[in-house]
């Protein structure tokens, strides 16, 4: 077989072209590659160049925000955020010579009094001796630190010794790492209207909760990273700070509250029932309010507890108790003790109800003013069911009447007259059944029948405030409206934000949400309120020398017939240009008769005889001296006088005497008579009388007055 000729390969000029092409097409881009990364690094080489250095010996730590403070509206701070430090330890850097670890501990516990055996283990144990962070120690203060800084000082004006410099110079790996810790001054001052901040800045309950964002700022960061000379450089983000909130409550006004609380708590707590047994009550809740801004001046509850130590259960439960709660009800236990029964509570408001419904009735056109009925001690509204019956038998009756004496009959026969459409309608012009928007968390929206399914027996049950639930907060908003001159506000308990220096960020600004009923209304119903105080329910809750427009309300809760009631009473003044209101609600007063309304009654005329004074709101009736010393008010007396026998002088200062007896002439003058009661020991005053010489002369130089200092003074 012949042999396969062999192909000849050849590598010709168009091949060499392209590939020459090739090549130079690559080294093209090359050299653009090399002049772009020689672009780059003479514009921005030194920022790559630390990115890339800090990726490879990276560090970094957050510095923390401040949290925004709360302050009343008169600047007091009520709650903050104070500047602590945790100490910090660097187990590696300690580690890294034998010559850092006992100098180092001795520091640590000698400064900061931590025990010795804890210290030693965090730095030996293999489980953090490669640690870079351990905290040994939270939230000291910075005088602690200085303390610190102090003791391993090794400037040359302190005086130390070689020895006590190498022990100094070997303490390492201790750092301080910034933080903030949220305090409340005022300790449980408006506890349930403030509520608390955790560790973790996360608010919990009231103001904290609900401004939380604005309260709240943003982490800085500080990133160290190690330049090409190996020397460690830093880069700081500055951290934002909280803004701050100025609330409504004014604290003055707070504490008031808070005292007659107090002081009903204490004098109640060992009271018949069982079940309020160490306290005067199962709820108790008072708010005083701006009536013509919608603004809470006050706001508390008989659940106080320590904002600065917030779970602590002590003075709601015996140390034996505590012992035997699971978590969970512990858990349900404090939940309850920060439970802000003014706007989280729906129950049945009872005849509080009665002036929103009058007024409803009277602006609808349902009735005038010249409504009248007979109460015989009950109504029946529907056949077959049980009469409803009244407090008393009132006979003929005006509109006036009806609230004045809280008829039920009465507003039974107004319900019926207004109808369940109308009824309906004007429950929700004024905010029942929904949800204020007070600017405070678990705000409860209550419960209402709703049109279809009203009927008469509801509707007349409703008439007088039972039947349906409501929450105190509502049921102040639409008293405010129903004597402010018509107008619902929102309620709220935030007035201002203001940045970290104190600037306006945003003010909160009365927010009107609707006119229910007319001025011409408002005006009425509150001439029938001021019949409440004057003639009616409420004669006991008058302060002298104000004209004061409110209502009492009682309701029995569910079951009915179990002796348990709810007591409330609501109160503006002064009732023709209301100023303020304040409206205190008792659930299950720990007393042997919880229909007794005396006890609301008296806790908002002892909290208003103290405000109205201080809020510049003067009586405008006469008062007697006791009633304004009971106001606190200053007494201006006439002051007393009495006749005081004294000397007669002549123009020049000198004694006069009688010329035929040489006695001195005195006369009776009045002298006012001080606190120290005034004492003579003769006729003629303070001052002796001058003596004779024995030839019955005068002695001339003491009738003359030429020796002053002579004369004797007592």
């Amino acid at each position: 077989m012949a042999a396969r000729k062999k192909r000849e390969q050849r590598f010709t000029k168009e091949m060499q072209i392209k590939l020459l092409a090739i090549f130079a097409f690559v080294l093209l881009l090359l050299v653009i590659l090399n002049l772009l990364i020689a672009y780059i690094n003479a514009k921005s080489g030194e920022q790559y160049a630390k990115v890339v250095l800090s990726q490879q010996t990276y560090d970094s730590k957050t510095i923390p925000y401040r949290r925004g403070e709360i302050l009343d509206r008169n600047g007091n701070i009520l709650a903050k955020s104070d500047k602590v430090y945790n100490v910090v330890l660097d187990c590696k850097v300690i580690n890294s010579s034998d010559d850092y670890i006992e100098p180092t501990i001795r520091a640590i516990t000698s400064v900061f009094g931590l025990d010795e055996a804890e210290v030693r283990n965090r730095i030996s144990s293999e489980e953090t001796k490669n640690s870079q962070y351990q905290i040994v120690k939270y939230g000291i203060s910075l005088e602690e630190k200085q303390a610190y800084d102090d003791y391993t000082d090794l400037s040359e004006e302190r005086s130390l010794t070689q020895a006590q410099r190498t022990e100094l110079e070997n303490v390492q790996g201790i750092w301080f790492e910034e933080d903030y810790v949220r305090s409340y001054p005022m300790n449980n001052v408006a506890c349930t209207v403030l509520g608390f901040a955790n560790s973790l800045n996360d608010g919990i309950f009231g103001l904290e909760a609900y401004y939380d964002e604005i309260l709240n700022g943003v982490d800085g960061r500080e990133y160290g990273y190690l330049n090409s000379d190996r020397e460690l450089q830093e880069n700081i983000i500055e951290p934002e700070n909280g803004h701050n909130v100025v609330s409504t409550i004014d604290v003055n006004i707070q504490q008031v509250v808070e005292k007659y609380i107090a002081q009903f708590e204490e004098e109640n707590k060992n009271g018949p029932w069982e079940e309020t047994q160490g306290h005067a009550s199962k709820h108790t809740g008072v708010i005083v309010a701006d009536p013509k801004t919608g603004e809470i001046l006050a706001m508390a509850t008989d659940k106080t507890f320590d904002l600065n130590d917030p779970q602590n259960l002590s003075g709601w439960y015996s140390e034996k108790d505590l012992e035997a709660m699971t978590d969970e009800e512990k858990s349900e236990a404090l939940n309850e003790m920060w439970y802000n029964f003014c706007v989280s509570e729906a129950f049945e408001l009872g005849s509080t109800y009665k002036p929103i419904v009058v007024a409803s009735a009277l602006d609808s056109g349902s009735i005038t003013t010249n409504f009248g009925v007979t109460c015989n001690g009950y109504l029946q509204p529907v056949t077959e069911e049980d009469p409803i019956n009244c407090t008393g038998i009132h006979g003929e009756e005006t509109l006036g009447d009806v609230l004045k004496n809280s008829c039920n009959p009465g507003m039974m026969t107004i319900g019926m007259d207004m109808g369940v459409d109308i009824f309906c309608k004007y429950q929700d012009i004024f905010g029942f059944g929904k949800r204020t928007g007070i600017d405070l968390p678990n705000e409860n929206s209550g419960a209402l029948h709703g049109v279809n399914k009203m009927g008469i027996m509801e509707l007349c049950t409703c008439s007088f405030g039972q039947g349906f639930t409501a929450t105190m907060i509502q049921e102040l908003a639409a008293f405010c409206a129903v004597v402010n001159g018509g107008y619902y506000y929102k309620p709220h308990v935030a007035k201002q934000i203001l940045d970290e220096n104190n600037s306006v960020v945003s003010n909160i600004e009365p927010l009107l949400i609707s006119q229910p009923v007319s001025t011409k209304t408002s005006y009425q119903l509150r001439d029938y309120l001021e019949m409440v105080v004057t003639e009616g329910t409420a004669t006991d809750a008058q302060i002298a020398g104000y004209d004061i427009g409110g209502k009492t309300g009682t309701a029995e809760k569910i079951p009915r017939g179990n002796g348990k009631y709810i007591i409330s009473y609501i109160a503006a003044a002064p009732i023709d240009d209301p100023q303020v209101v304040v409206y205190a609600v008792i659930d299950e007063p720990n007393i042997e008769n919880q229909e007794d309304g005396s006890y609301t009654k008296n806790l908002v005329k002892s909290i208003m005889q103290e405000i109205l004074p201080y809020m510049g709101i003067y009586p405008t009736g006469e008062l007697t001296e006791e009633e304004q010393q009971n106001l606190g008010m200053q007494v201006d007396r006439e002051p007393e006088t009495e006749m005081v026998a004294q000397y007669v002088y002549d123009e020049w200062g000198n004694i006069m005497y009688d010329e035929t007896t040489w006695e001195p002439l005195t006369e009776l003058v009045p002298v006012e008579v001080t606190e120290s009661e005034y004492e003579a020991d003769n006729v003629y005053g303070n001052v002796a009388p001058p003596t004779q010489s024995d030839d019955g002369t005068v002695d001339e130089n003491q009738a003359d007055a030429a020796n002053p200092e002579e004369y004797i003074y007592e």
